[in-house]
């Protein structure tokens, strides 16, 4: 079986690789831009792999053009795993393309979800005015919100939702979640579809997107979703910036729904400075670094390992992404 490769990747995982795979062909991915299989250095062109792993720290490594070229030019590979949750990017879903089966992680999952948790934690409670008061030598009593009794609504019940549901429920809030098709047993108090979120949305306390960008999910947060949402509520979002009207959320926040919005991705990114949301006050903006977390990496890493002791004993593996059903709302 060979197996292309980031050197780095490889090596961080080469016991684990041969413990599951002893007859694996690595093909392997240079810093310094090279292609090595048994040493010998391979074109792009000539790269020939039944399995290829797209691990974390490929992506943005000196070696991030040659590898994907490799695997645009080259024959389909039987089986490729993708380090990244999601798969609406153009480019990711030409790479895809060129796999018989393609499987995405939940990696990042649960650090994004702890960063949800972090943003509104940190708006519930005034930490900045308990700051100021410290400094000042104040002893002032505070009043915060609690998240229990609160409503919750997550729109994309996937990996990242699931795992965001989880910890707002121990928190004891109440959690309704959406997506297309409920599978039955995920970690709500509630499941609904699309049609039906907007029914919902009045009594939600805190809107949180997870959902995939696409051409179902474009500017599901508009003005008509906006009107509906409770006064003194928060939306949460750290899917994709594509999910959010825009000029219908700054239009909206200006008359004071939702009470705050937390923003970790925008329609263009890097946000530019002369954009009003950095200085909006009812708006926190925070640069996609949802899941900078340092535990991605090796979480992503064990989706793989996984998948390819399932790949080996020809076993149905984790994650796979079906692209002739593409996921509306997961």
């Amino acid at each position: 079986m060979r197996l292309f490769l980031y050197e780095p990747t490889y090596q961080r995982m080469k016991a684990q690789i041969h413990a599951i795979c002893p007859q694996a062909q690595p093909i392997l991915s240079t810093r310094d831009n090279q292609i090595l299989e048994n040493g010998k250095e391979l074109s792009p062109e000539e790269v020939r792999a039944d399995v290829a792993f797209i691990s974390a720290d490929v992506f943005f490594s000196p070696a991030a053009r040659t590898y994907f070229s490799a695997i645009q030019n080259g024959p389909k590979i039987k089986w490729m795993q993708s380090a990244a949750a999601g798969f609406d990017n153009p480019f990711l879903r030409l790479l895809a393309s060129k796999a018989e089966i393609y499987t995405n992680s939940n990696g990042a999952a649960k650090g994004i979800a702890e960063f949800v948790m972090a943003m509104v934690i940190d708006y519930f409670q005034p930490n900045p005015e308990r700051r100021a008061v410290q400094a000042a030598h104040q002893w002032k009593r505070l009043a915060f919100r609690d998240i229990a009794a609160t409503n919750w609504m997550i729109i994309g019940y996937g990996n990242i939702g699931q795992e965001t549901g989880k910890r707002a429920m121990a928190f004891e809030a109440h959690v309704t979640g959406v997506r297309r098709n409920p599978q039955g047993g995920e970690p709500a108090d509630v499941m609904l579809r699309p049609n039906e979120m907007l029914a919902a949305l009045p009594r939600m306390d805190v809107v949180v997107l997870t959902a995939d960008s696409n051409e179902t999910t474009r500017h599901i947060v508009n003005a008509a979703f906006l009107a509906a949402m409770k006064p003194g509520s928060v939306l949460v979002n750290i899917a994709r910036g594509a999910l959010i009207d825009e000029a219908a959320l700054l239009d909206s926040l200006n008359r004071g729904v939702p009470e705050c919005a937390l923003l970790d991705v925008f329609e263009t990114e890097p946000l530019p400075a002369d954009s009003p949301f950095w200085d909006h006050p009812r708006v926190r903006v925070t640069a996609h670094c949802a899941a900078a977390s340092p535990l991605m990496e090796p979480r992503s890493d064990a989706v793989f390992l996984r998948n390819l002791a399932h790949f080996v004993k020809n076993e149905p593996l984790e994650l796979v992404v079906n692209f002739s059903n593409d996921l509306l709302i997961p």
